[in-house]
């Protein structure tokens, strides 16, 4: 068996799929003992919660000796697209403390795991210093992104991963297995991605979908894990029950997935026919180069808004009255809607019929995702399905709060283990095939 070392272990998605295809764990380590104590419930009770910036974590590395496979999901906070993506975050260089251990242990091959945000942000930066940094020491490095509905999850959910080998043997990535649709607003990744030619995706099986995932659970409370925490004010609730199947709150947005902050009164403020008319007017509009350049919208003078309703007047009374409710906000008699990004997507409910998009450490609130067809945020077990844990993984002991909001918390955080356990196949083959090849005989 080929000895295995991890980093950032979180609750341990990379490590299950690593430990089924035969990997012998022999470290383990995280700094949050949440993560720890569902790490050893479920995959190795060897973990330790290690702070790798420590003198401690350094020195059990030094007590291991060597590892066939060093795996490292670093954290991501400053590169992910749902957070504040600070360049100078001091997360982001937390990959030198993994190529720290794999300076020392000289492992044949590393695998580390980030968000596509690596890629992305900061004109590539973090991107070519840890390929150069790697590299240094010896290491073949490539890099793919990839979407886990290619391996089968039911869940949209881009990573990129990194594989590091110093041996003869070159490595091969593992080929999709599910075919992958296109989303709105995806940009292709077939260049940094495993993607293959059209004459393949003919044999690919079809996507698989949160009906796929969860739709067999029983009522909430009666599975393990199978749990919401009611967290949300009262007027949330009727908002909720006007969002329908894939659809969201919206309003900069016009299309039959949008709900408008104006169609629920009941919560935002009564309107009339003409106010109506105006907030769509201005909301269908109001990125149109001709009125501006700022990407996420400007103001409309109120002669073009009346203009553009037809009306041989200014509804100088009406415009007023929708700053008054909140509805819009003025500059130099110029009205943009009010919190038009605030309101450009949220409460989200999931389409039974598609992959889930991202599932994300905020899955418990529904302000930002609903379950397809009841009005509630996804529970935890549901979460975890959708990520591709079995069901026997259990992330709370007793169902008290405080553990099922870390249970969020670290499915989010967490590699799909299927996806994991098939990138561990080719590692392992990688290595059979280097000691059959090129071993001393």
């Amino acid at each position: 068996m080929y000895k295995l070392v991890s980093l950032f272990s979180g609750c341990g998605g990379l490590d299950l799929g690593f430990k089924q295809a035969g990997f012998d764990l022999s470290f383990a380590t995280d700094h949050d003992p949440d993560a720890v104590r569902v790490y050893r419930h479920n995959v190795d009770r060897s973990a330790e919660v290690l702070d790798v910036t420590r003198p401690d974590f350094h020195e059990a590395i030094d007590q291991i000796g060597h590892a066939d496979v060093v795996l490292g999901g670093f954290p991501c906070q400053g590169f992910s697209k749902a957070g504040p993506k600070i360049e100078s975050d001091s997360r982001n260089n937390l990959y030198r403390e993994m190529l720290s251990v794999v300076k020392r242990l000289k492992p044949r091959i590393f695998v580390a795991e980030n968000v596509d945000g690596l890629r992305q942000n900061f004109g590539g930066k973090y991107l070519r210093a840890i390929v150069d940094d790697f590299s240094r020491l010896g290491y073949k490095v490539d890099y793919k992104v990839i979407d886990a509905v290619s391996f089968g999850l039911p869940q949209h959910r881009r990573r990129i991963f990194f594989i590091g080998s110093r041996i003869k043997t070159r490595y091969e990535w593992p080929a999709p297995t599910h075919h992958l649709p296109r989303r709105n607003g995806d940009s292709p990744i077939s260049d940094a991605g495993l993607l293959k030619p059209d004459s393949v995706r003919l044999e690919l099986q079809a996507t698989r979908t949160v009906r796929d995932a969860i739709a067999d659970l029983p009522a909430i409370g009666k599975y393990p894990d199978h749990q919401v925490l009611r967290t949300w004010p009262q007027k949330h609730d009727a908002i909720i029950r006007r969002i329908g199947p894939g659809q969201k709150l919206c309003n900069v947005r016009f299309a039959s997935t949008s709900v408008y902050t104006w169609d629920i009164p009941e919560v935002f403020g009564e309107t009339s026919d003409l106010q109506r008319s105006i907030l769509e007017v201005i909301g269908r509009n109001r990125r149109k180069k001709i009125y501006g350049n700022i990407p996420n919208g400007n103001p409309i003078p109120a002669r073009e808004i009346s203009r553009l309703l037809g009306l041989k007047t200014v509804p100088t009374k009406d415009l007023r009255q929708l700053v008054k409710i909140g509805y819009l906000k003025e500059t130099a008699n110029s009205y943009d809607l009010k919190g038009a990004m605030f309101c450009s997507g949220i409460f989200k409910r999931l389409s039974w019929n598609q992959p889930s998009p991202t599932v994300l450490t905020n899955f418990h609130n529904p302000r930002y995702f609903l379950h397809p067809s009841e009005n509630r945020p996804l529970s935890l077990r549901e979460c975890a399905r959708l990520q591709g844990f079995p069901d026997d993984f259990s992330l709370s002991e007793n169902s008290a709060a405080e553990e099922i909001l870390a249970g969020y918390r670290l499915i989010g955080n967490a590699v799909p283990p299927p996806l994991a356990y098939a990138i561990a196949l080719t590692v392992r083959d990688t290595l059979e095939k280097d000691d059959n090849e090129n071993s001393p005989r």
